[in-house]
C-alpha cells in the first residue's frame, strides 16, 4: 500500500488576521523536517486546503488510490513526529491504530471504495 501524508498550507485563511507562515505552512515544515528524519520524505505532499478550516490546522493520510482516507484537525508542529510515524507505518500495511496523541485530532475517516 502506498500512503501519502497531505498537509494543508492555508490553515488560518479565514481568520480576520492570518498569520504568516500560516498555521498550515508551520505545520508543513514540521511534517518535512520530520519526514527528512525519518528518511521518507516522499510521502509528504503540501496542498491548499483538506477542508479543517473551522478547525485549523489539517492534514490527511491516504492510504493508497482507493485506499481510505484519515483526516486531521487542530495539529500542533509537536504533533508531526506521530503523524509521520503513522503515514509510514500505515503506508507499510500496518493495520496501526491511531496514537493516543492524535485520536482527539481526528476529525474523520473515509472507509476505502469497495
Amino acid at each position: 500500500m502506498k500512503a501519502r501524508l497531505f498537509v494543508c498550507t492555508t490553515c488560518d485563511r479565514y481568520a480576520a488576521s492570518p498569520p504568516s507562515p500560516t498555521r498550515g505552512e508551520t505545520m508543513l515544515a514540521a511534517v518535512q523536517a520530520e519526514a527528512e528524519r525519518q528518511d521518507v520524505r516522499g510521502i509528504v505532499s503540501a496542498v491548499p486546503c483538506v477542508n479543517s478550516c473551522p478547525r485549523p490546522a489539517g492534514a490527511a493520510v491516504r492510504e493508497g488510490r482507493g485506499g481510505g482516507v484519515f483526516r486531521f484537525a487542530r495539529l500542533e508542529p509537536d504533533d508531526a513526529a506521530a503523524l509521520v510515524a503513522f503515514a509510514v507505518r500505515r503506508a507499510a500495511g500496518e493495520a496501526v491504530e491511531v496514537p493516543d496523541s492524535l485520536a482527539g485530532r481526528v476529525a474523520s475517516y473515509t472507509l476505502p471504495r469497495v
